[in-house]
């Protein structure tokens, strides 16, 4: 509906803009004609005179119609800009986390807006502090929505979610955030300096080359490796005399960032899609040992990196189809056990 009361907007702009471009033809032309023929100026004069008022008249509606599309534009992000920060705040009626009680979601079904269909229906799941579990299925299945609701960035349709026993519909975003670590699909490419673009995870916590260093070297790279001709403080952007990383590089700084934030639960949606299956399930491998006694979870649609979960739920049209180890599923012959061995290719060399 916004989008067809914009078209029309635009169309009625277009109109206005066509009737004062024809009317100004009209009128030059009467008053030409005009003068042509009280031999004001000759035939010639004319024709030259209305020739350049044309020209004119192209650059101008050009330079209008870049301006206007530019307004409408600008206007746009304005608009969205305004409702967000007129976007009601979250109340909290428990401002304290505690860090043994897990994720908790009973019930949970979600749609987004303008939608009839849910993406995620009905979901019923209890993950326990110190619990890695692996969110699995094909791309579109709710995987990255789960995610999200088990995070408190969405606020579920229907049911409840609980994180550390703090209802995300009740719970202020600046408490539901502390103590989480998340790295998502679309991570952020800082034009900082290595070191910056790690710790700027968490700015409340005291800098620490040292800690910076580790988690570098947790996701197979060093400060000291030719890429970075400055070590931590070499800029990581062609526009400040820096450099640039390859995408799979930027992926291992994006999970390094948010390993060195300081975390009870860690989250990774499907962050090494730029690294090949082999070298995504050494990282996961790393992974598993770095969030060892943490809340931690996996979203992938690449089956071999998750065998390092305790659990692992199969999504299917956001509905959980299976749950269980590897092994119990594989047993199962169902959804994830017809995945699995279409991906085995992938990835066999690394499981032997």
């Amino acid at each position: 509906d916004k989008r067809w009361k914009t078209e029309k907007r635009s169309v009625r702009i277009e109109l206005g803009m066509n009737s004062i471009t024809l009317s100004g033809y009209i009128s030059v032309l009467m008053l030409f004609v005009y003068f042509t023929m009280h031999g004001k100026i000759s035939i010639g004069s004319f024709a030259a005179i209305f020739a350049s008022i044309e020209v004119m008249f192209l650059y101008l509606r050009t330079m209008i119609d870049q301006q206007m599309s530019g307004v409408f534009n600008r206007g746009g992000v304005i608009k969205n800009f305004t409702s967000f920060l007129n976007y009601p705040e979250r109340s909290s009626s428990n401002e304290v986390k505690d860090p043994m009680g897990g994720i908790t979601l009973s019930g949970v079904s979600f749609s987004y807006p303008g939608t009839d269909t849910p993406s995620i229906n009905g979901i019923d799941l209890k993950v326990d502090a110190g619990e890695t579990i692996a969110i699995v299925g094909e791309n579109g299945a709710g995987k990255s929505t789960l995610i999200r609701l088990m995070t408190g960035i969405y606020k579920p349709t229907e049911g409840t979610v609980h994180i550390c026993k703090c209802d995300t519909r009740k719970t202020s975003m600046r408490v539901l955030f502390q103590g989480t670590s998340g790295v998502f699909q679309n991570y952020q490419r800082y034009k900082l300096s290595l070191k910056d673009n790690i710790a700027i995870s968490d700015l409340g916590k005291a800098e620490n080359q040292e800690d910076i260093e580790k988690c570098l070297r947790e996701v197979g790279l060093e400060s000291k490796q030719p890429d970075f001709k400055d070590g931590l403080n070499t800029m990581l952007s062609t526009e400040f005399e820096g450099i640039d990383l390859s995408g799979g590089q930027w992926q291992r700084i994006a999970i390094a960032r948010g390993i060195y934030r300081q975390n009870e639960v860690i989250v990774l949606d499907e962050p090494t899609s730029a690294i090949d299956p082999m070298e995504e399930m050494r990282l996961y491998k790393s992974f598993s040992e770095i969030s060892h006694g943490k809340l931690a979870v996996i979203a992938t649609h690449r089956l071999g990196s998750a065998r390092i979960a305790d659990r692992i739920v199969v999504l299917d049209k956001g509905s959980i189809a299976e749950m269980g180890t590897h092994e119990e599923l594989m047993a199962n012959r169902g959804k994830y056990a017809e995945m699995f061995k279409k991906q085995a290719s992938w990835y066999e060399s690394v499981m032997q």
